[in-house]
């Protein structure tokens, strides 16, 4: 630390992918014992990222937030995968480990999600995404959870995300509500990221890392 700010790492990942989801916790736990944090968010729509997280963040409340129960996304590499946490029991060991959940909708994913028309909202992510995907999904986690209670307005908490499935980015963001978007939220930190801003999709096991066949059992 200096007179003019304070020396912080940003790790960049190789590829994009669920291959990069326990060195995320991990980064991001020691920013939240740097920062002296106690709320980590973590964006899993299967839960089993949310699972790992819990095994490190023993000591910060964990806020899972996932897509609104019933969502599916349509032919990915592995099928149709449900998501909005499906299974029961991983719902009922993240709750039983401490965890808060918020199943709910993306606030820059609206009405016209599944249109070809381009609002504000779908502009929003576009711009996020030159910089990672992940990126945007840590920006609305930290926002659902403000919404629902979890974390209050000026709050700083870490946000974990991904690239699909696994988490290869992660955060240090200033909460609001997402009505507030565009005069309280901060992201303050970098944390970590992909290198790369994009990877193919459907995933080509390329661009993106990762062991598909633990997310089989979520499809259709």
């Amino acid at each position: 630390m200096d007179d003019h700010g304070t020396a912080r790492d940003t790790f960049y990942f190789d590829a994009h992918g669920e291959v990069n989801t326990g060195k995320t916790i991990e980064l991001a736990y020691e920013r939240a014992t740097r920062l002296g944090i106690d709320k980590a968010v973590v964006a899993s729509e299967t839960g089993l990222s949310a699972l790992e997280a819990l095994k490190i963040f023993t000591d910060v409340e964990v806020i899972v937030v996932s897509s609104a129960a019933g969502t599916m996304v349509e032919d990915t590499a592995i099928g149709d995968l449900r998501i909005g946490i499906p299974d029961e029991e991983i719902y009922r060991q993240l709750t039983e480990r401490g965890a808060k959940i918020v199943r709910g909708t993306d606030p820059f994913w609206n009405l016209g999600a599944h249109t070809r028309l381009v609002d504000t909202g779908k502009l929003g992510m576009m711009f996020l995404k030159t910089l990672t995907s992940g990126l945007h999904v840590c920006m609305t986690a930290v926002l659902e959870a403000t919404d629902a209670g979890h974390l209050k307005a000026g709050e700083e908490t870490v946000a974990m995300a991904g690239s699909w499935v696994g988490l290869d980015t992660a955060i240090v963001a200033r909460a609001a509500n997402s009505v507030r978007f565009f005069d309280e939220f901060e992201v303050l930190e970098l944390v970590c990221k992909p290198r790369r801003a994009r990877h193919q999709w459907p995933v080509d096991q390329k661009t993106w890392v990762g062991d598909l066949d633990k997310y089989r059992r979520f499809t259709k």
